[in-house]
């Protein structure tokens, strides 16, 4: 049987950027930037300057404790709308940023905006301190950027969702009966993943997830997937689009802002 590829050509890595294999993209959003002067000392990941007052600042790193440059990291002021203070991360994945209202308590967040394989993908950071502060009292508040596992705020998964519908009409012999739980996918990295890190291979059995059976925290990457139904092979297209095969290669594509997937069509 033949095989679907579906995917871009494989954007080039942006010449200098650190901490990614995807092309750096600057976020757009918020009211007021600054860049930190990068004189605070890190050790591992950890900023050691301690806190100033009247002051935001911190550090970027990815899963390897590379900085990333142009991270997105947005002050949230919880007493005054429309009022979020954003700065951008420097080459050395540091931030700095005036806090000193006296009014306000900040929440702080932060995204990462990647493009790969000819697509953009902002996906969220995780955060070493969540907790809010007060602004005239200041704050370090470092990030990480995982591909994988579960979000600070219990809200799911830094990695993405592989979804699937199967036809259980169209069966060979009219006895069998497919159970979407029997499923199997297996995901083979086509390259580097979105990060510029060496992805596995992926098999799991499918779960059911509140948007329909498949697999969650997927880290982003291209990839040549198949699927099988205890021990059968099954073929496989991408949602409502062309011919069925024996494999698809294929990327996630974005569903909302943070939020990314790959939807497939099986049927034996």
């Amino acid at each position: 049987m033949r095989e679907v590829i579906v995917a871009g050509v494989l954007i080039a890595v942006l010449s200098g950027c650190a901490g990614g294999g995807g092309e750096q993209v600057m976020g757009t959003t918020g009211a007021r930037q600054e860049t930190t002067t990068g004189q605070e000392t890190t050790t591992g990941q950890e900023t050691t300057a301690g806190v100033e007052a009247g002051v935001l600042k911190g550090r970027v790193v990815d899963a390897a404790g590379r900085p990333i440059a142009g991270a997105e990291i947005v002050a949230d002021n919880q007493f005054l709308h429309n009022s979020n203070l954003v700065v951008m991360t420097d080459a050395d994945g540091r931030y700095r940023v005036s806090t000193n209202v006296a009014t306000a308590t900040f929440q702080v967040s932060g995204t990462v905006t990647r493009r790969f394989e000819g697509r953009v993908y902002t996906m969220q950071l995780t955060p070493h301190d969540d907790t809010s502060f007060a602004g005239p009292t200041g704050a370090v508040r470092d990030f990480t950027w995982r591909l994988t596992g579960e979000r600070s705020d219990g809200l799911g998964f830094y990695g993405s969702l592989v979804l699937f519908n199967m036809d259980v009409w169209d069966l060979p012999n009219p006895d069998d009966y497919l159970r979407e739980e029997d499923v199997t996918l297996t995901l083979t990295p086509q390259g580097p993943l979105i990060d510029g890190s060496a992805g596995e291979v992926i098999t799991r059995r499918a779960e059911r997830t509140a948007d329909g059976p498949g697999l969650t925290d997927i880290p982003i990457g291209r990839y040549r997937i198949t699927a099988e139904s205890l021990g059968r092979p099954l073929r496989i297209r991408l949602r409502d689009t062309g011919e069925y095969a024996e494999a698809v290669v294929t990327v996630f594509e974005r569903f909302l802002t943070t939020s990314h997937r790959i939807e497939l069509d099986l049927k034996p």
